[in-house]
């Protein structure tokens, strides 16, 4: 599917959301960077989450513009409906003085490095995949041992796409109103599916979904 000559079709807002629906369901996965199947990615990343629950790590977030209102958001979400300890360090306060310190690539690293242990989980996201300051907290990620999560779009060879990553998510876009937004939703897929697994009233606890 040629999503990005589908998007030279849109005449009306409705024909936005049709290519909408259609580049979410083409997103292209990787699993420790060996290509996998949209529904392999997603039971990936939902296992990653569903462990975060039973081991009590926390997850951490870094994106930027529309990637970091992503954040702010979906942290709360991870929070509040899966008891996960989730943080996005958007606080303006703090990246000022880490832009100022250490340079804006550093904007998320430098306080991850004081935050994070091995075993939480990063998760990335960049619509273009190739942010130096979200690269940054992939690097280190990888230098602690967490977990990671990346989101991105635009190109294929973006270096986030490429980045080594538990479970990578790729949107075949080139409008970042359909990339974001199809971040976003990926992510409120997995994390109310998790949340209404944890619901079932016949679960014994969170139930690990499976690829």
């Amino acid at each position: 599917m040629n999503i990005r000559k589908d998007t030279k079709s849109v005449k009306q807002p409705l024909d936005w959301l049709g290519v909408l629906s259609r580049a979410i369901l083409s997103t292209r996965c990787r699993i420790h960077s060996k290509d996998c199947s949209f529904e392999k990615g997603l039971a990936k990343a939902g296992d990653i989450l569903n462990n975060a629950i039973l081991s009590e790590t926390s997850v951490w977030w870094a994106g930027n513009g529309g990637s970091a209102a992503i954040c702010s958001h979906l942290s709360q979400d991870v929070l509040n409906k899966l008891g996960i300890k989730s943080l996005y360090t958007g606080d303006a306060s703090l990246m000022t003085c880490m832009a100022n310190d250490f340079g804006y690539d550093k904007v998320y690293a430098k306080p991850l490095e004081s935050f994070v242990k091995k075993n939480d989980i990063l998760i990335a996201i960049s619509s273009s995949g190739n942010s130096e300051n979200i690269l940054s907290c992939v690097e280190l990620a990888n230098e602690v041992g967490l977990h990671v999560i990346s989101l991105s779009g635009m190109n294929d060879n973006n270096k986030l796409f490429n980045c080594v990553s538990d479970v990578s998510f790729f949107v075949q876009s080139d409008l970042y109103g359909i990339v974001e937004t199809g971040h976003e939703a990926i992510l409120h897929g997995i994390i109310e599916t998790l949340w209404l697994n944890i619901q079932d009233p016949k679960a014994a606890g969170p139930k690990i979904m499976k690829g």
